[in-house]
């Protein structure tokens, strides 16, 4: 009975949703409509700004970018092969979008998650360079210095690079994490030392990057986590994630179409660790829907979790604030 009057009171919301939901039609009948990619989309575009840097980078390199966030990387000369690459407007267009929040990493599209084991994220950023409309290519032996401020740097830090859902580790191994060290820098730019400490790293791509702390749980202590939501909440036209609470790491929930649930697909959560449950879902033109829920992991973990009607602007503000 307490299901059903859950469903009902969904279903109530969603007939106020608009045109495009303006009568409850079972799914069985015709799907409720509504597309996620829309609502993540209006996320990344609003929330990039915040966080992206757009720089004219020298044809030739040789130069030191502070890009905000802790973040200073360092051009070699000649990083690009200008016989390939001609930097035709007499520079390179340099993007670099910072991830240095869980909201941040949330409308990213990567989740924490390498080799199936969860990571606890320090900064990660896309580094687009361009030639014109032209992505370019590090020429070879070629790598960018990526250094990053933190006073009290942790140890195990390794850097890796974004591949699909999920990151990869820079050197491929498995069993090493000594491609990013603690160190003290003083780089000279235009006439003036920038003085930093914590970590650098170097990385022969361009794309997503990562310096990233796998966390350090026995597989005994891991679990399967699975939310259910109304069945008018489908992967089509709704996300899930699980933020950490106290960890700087996000997991995207799983759309599974058998069981109509949204589950942890990788086995990887740890029991005892605190939570929140984010829900974002569209509905149709103007139409969101979305919930937070807070808990604490325990062995097999299953919520049943129901959204409500809420404004663009209240969704942005909490992601944004994360």
């Amino acid at each position: 009975m307490g299901k059903f009057l859950l469903t009902v009171g969904i279903l109530i919301t969603l007939m106020s949703c608009g045109k495009d939901i303006d009568q409850f039609i079972p799914r069985s009948i015709q799907e409720p409509s509504g597309d996620i990619s829309r609502l993540m989309d209006r996320l990344q575009t609003d929330i990039a700004g915040d966080v992206t840097t757009y720089i004219s980078c020298p044809c030739s390199g040789d130069t030191a970018i502070f890009a905000g966030n802790d973040l200073l990387l360092v051009i070699p000369r000649d990083f690009v092969d200008l016989n390939e690459y001609p930097c035709t407007n007499g520079y390179f267009d340099m993007t670099i979008t910072i991830c240095d929040s869980k909201g941040d990493i949330l409308i990213s599209g990567i989740p924490t998650i390498s080799e199936s084991k969860l990571l606890e994220s320090r900064i990660e950023f896309d580094l687009d360079v361009r030639d014109g409309d032209t992505p370019v290519k590090l020429a070879h032996g070629k790598q960018i210095r990526v250094l990053v401020q933190d006073p009290d740097p942790r140890e195990r830090m390794e850097l890796f690079y974004g591949a699909g859902e999920e990151w990869v580790q820079a050197d491929g191994n498995p069993n090493t994490w000594d491609n990013v060290m603690a160190s003290e820098w003083v780089i000279t730019q235009d006439s003036q030392d920038i003085i930093g400490f914590g970590y650098e790293c170097f990385s022969d791509s361009l794309d997503w990057i990562n310096v990233d702390v796998f966390t350090t749980t026995p597989s005994d202590e891991l679990t399967a986590v699975c939310i259910e939501l109304p069945e008018e909440f489908t992967n089509k036209n709704t996300t899930v994630f699980m933020v950490f609470d106290d960890y700087r790491s996000v997991l995207t929930m799983r759309g599974d179409a058998e069981t109509m649930q949204f589950c942890e697909p990788y086995g990887a959560t740890p029991v005892g660790y605190r939570v929140t449950f984010v829900v974002l879902s569209e509905m149709g033109d103007d139409c969101y829907m979305f919930a937070t829920q807070s808990s604490t992991i325990t062995k097999g973990h299953f919520e049943q979790i129901a959204p409500w009607k809420t404004p663009y602007e209240e969704i942005r503000n909490y992601v944004t604030a994360l």
